[in-house]
């Protein structure tokens, strides 16, 4: 067949199968799917940088404050900040730890100590009849007999030893780098916009410096809202009567960094430890709780979120799930920070930049201000 023969769309297949442009891309898509495989493959690595990367937004959330009321520099400002947290968390200690570890261990010492005392408390509650008769005829006889594989695993101190070790060494790894990330910041983005292509580069640039403003934002309204919810339920069930309110407060506040799933988990030592004074006080701190997390989702939580990342509900609910799915127990802790980062982005780079459509960013302005 003669060279004319070919249709146009024969000859420029032909022609650009073999041009090293289309060699080059094929290249840069395999390579592509190569550093996504590998990023999956290091998917704690990666939650664990971006734990890092809140650290550094809370040390500079502080030091930048203190850098434009005081005549110290960066860096200074930046261990001041950190002195802060440091002096901060002493005096907390300081001031609550006692009480604070005299009621947790009054907590552990009157939560349910054996299975028939669990039993027996669960008998006074006004559950369904069937329930009730399963409860009464459970045989805890048989119940130790075939946990004794469980107590076995159980008794394995040492694996126990070495998970915490690996957790608090992956905390002050975490700590470290968060206070590298938080002295040159502006290294640490430029480095990795330089493996961004030039044309792009510029809008992710904006984006990354949007996305450091809601963080920080989201960060410190979460603060916020955590002492609020804290103070609150040390009120509420100091008023109901409930024993170790202190220890009960600082709980809550911790499991509100979680969303949705933090209020829920906060409410079981509760109800374990309020099952000792009877069905109506297991009522009451159950209505505690709920009155506590009504105030803080709806009034405290959108009046400090307000300036910071309008995050919906279901889409929060949706990423605690999802995230909790893919990365597990690092997942659900960082899905709301995460989320931030998603939204912020999705907004800004595809809404706006790529759609073509308006998109309200909060904290745009003050990422663009000198």
């Amino acid at each position: 067949m003669a060279e004319s023969d070919l249709s146009p769309s024969a000859k420029t297949s032909r022609g650009t199968s073999l041009s090293p442009a289309f060699v080059r891309r094929v290249l840069f898509l395999v390579g592509v799917g190569i550093v996504l495989v590998v990023a999956w493959q290091l998917i704690d690595v990666m939650l664990l940088v971006f734990g890092a990367i809140l650290v550094a937004v809370l040390l500079r959330a502080l030091g930048d404050p203190i850098h434009k009321l005081t005549p110290l520099n960066e860096g200074l400002s930046l261990l001041a900040a950190g002195l802060l947290i440091i002096s901060l968390l002493s005096a907390a200690g300081w001031l609550f730890g006692a009480t604070v570890a005299e009621q947790v261990q009054d907590l552990l010492e009157s939560l349910p100590q054996s299975a028939e005392e669990l039993q027996a408390r669960l008998v006074e509650l006004p559950l369904p009849a069937d329930f009730m008769a399963q409860v009464q005829t459970f045989d805890l006889a048989s119940a130790r007999q075939a946990a004794g594989p469980i107590q076995n695993i159980l008794g394995r101190v040492g694996g126990y030893a070495m998970t915490v070790a690996g957790a608090v060494t992956n905390l002050v790894v975490v700590i470290f780098a968060g206070i590298y990330l938080a002295i040159s910041p502006r290294s640490s983005r430029d480095g990795l916009l330089s493996l961004v292509p030039a044309g792009p580069r510029e809008p992710m640039c904006h984006a990354m410096n949007v996305t450091g403003v809601a963080l920080r934002r989201w960060l410190l309204g979460q603060f916020a809202s955590m002492t609020i919810v804290g103070v609150l339920t040390w009120i509420g069930v100091s008023i109901i009567g409930l024993p170790s309110p202190v220890a009960l407060g600082l709980f809550a506040a911790i499991a509100a960094f979680v969303p949705i799933v933090g209020p829920v988990v906060s409410v079981i030592p509760a109800i374990m430890l309020a099952l000792q004074d009877g069905p109506m006080m297991v009522v009451w701190t159950i209505l505690v709780y709920i009155i506590v997390q009504q105030v803080e989702s709806n009034l405290t939580y959108p009046l400090i979120q307000k300036k910071a990342v309008a995050l919906p509900p279901a889409l929060t609910l949706f990423a605690v799930l999802g995230f909790g799915v893919l990365f597990g127990p690092l997942g659900v802790i960082f899905a709301a920070p995460l989320l931030v980062v998603l939204f912020v982005m999705v907004k800004i780079l595809y809404i706006r930049n790529t759609l073509g459509d308006a998109a309200e960013v909060p904290g745009e302005k003050a990422a663009d201000a000198p």
